[in-house]
């Protein structure tokens, strides 16, 4: 994936350029700039989420037609935790600290929100692969086998979980990372 902050930095209209030129708007523009490369970011990582929702949610229209009762429960949880997961996402914090804040957030927390969020996609890109094999596998596998593929699907996005939570207490300042 391009890093999205070059290509918001090379979208910058001639209002945007003269901001960069006002003195004391500089640091404001370069920090606004970030924010919406991040939140280009997030938006495009939720929507690979959500391939992998609808992943999930073919499993488990391949379970239920399967009877296979005793999963239906995991895979209803794994659909639910992605959904949440994507909500999660799209809807957390920006840095943002408009341009006399009570609290700044310099350029490079905001560089670091990026690159933590930018992580994320190696995480989203496992959960796709994960939902697309247990879409595939649920229809024909073994049960067994498909209980084995429905436990690392819910270990993976646990792990998700945990990262993405990471990155909500480094941001907020609750943790040294």
């Amino acid at each position: 994936m391009a890093d999205l902050r070059d290509k918001v930095e090379s979208d910058r209209g001639i209002i945007k350029m003269i901001q960069l030129a006002i003195p004391g708007y500089r640091g404001y523009r370069i920090k606004e700039d970030l924010r919406i490369a991040d939140r280009l970011l997030r938006e495009e990582l939720a929507n690979r989420l959500t391939v992998a929702e609808r992943g999930f949610e073919g499993a488990r229209k391949a379970l239920a037609k399967r009877n296979a009762i005793d999963m239906i429960e995991d895979i209803g949880e794994l659909v639910t935790r992605t959904h949440a997961a994507i909500e999660r996402l799209r809807h957390v914090e920006q840095g943002y600290t408009g341009i006399s804040p009570d609290y700044r957030i310099r350029e490079a927390e905001l560089n670091k929100m990026y690159e933590w969020d930018l992580g994320l996609l190696n995480l989203i890109e496992g959960l796709m692969k994960i939902a697309s094999n247990l879409k595939d596998s649920a229809k024909t596998m073994p049960e067994p086998d498909v209980a084995t593929e429905l436990t690392n699907a819910l270990q993976a996005i646990e792990d998700y979980e945990v990262i993405f939570d990471q990155r909500r207490e480094a941001i907020a300042g609750l943790t040294v990372g």
